[in-house]
């Protein structure tokens, strides 16, 4: 069986998330830090390979689109 779990997330790499969320990794570490941007999560036990889970990164997205949203308001 080569099916795909309907529940699962793509994960997105360190250096894939620039493209995928138009800012340069600084930014995206500065804002993990302020509690602005999802957290990565660890794929090793030893913590040093981390990944973004696409859901989490598209409820940042829409949380950004709300936002403007409400400042054209």
């Amino acid at each position: 069986m080569n099916e795909v779990h309907p529940h699962l997330n793509r994960l997105y790499r360190r250096s894939e998330l620039p493209k995928y969320v138009g800012l340069r990794r600084t930014q995206i570490d500065e804002l993990i830090k302020k509690g602005e941007f999802p957290r990565p999560i660890s794929l090793s036990d030893a913590g040093r390979a981390v990944a973004w889970l696409e859901a989490d990164l598209v409820a940042w997205q829409i949380h950004r689109l709300a936002k403007r949203a409400n400042e054209a308001a």
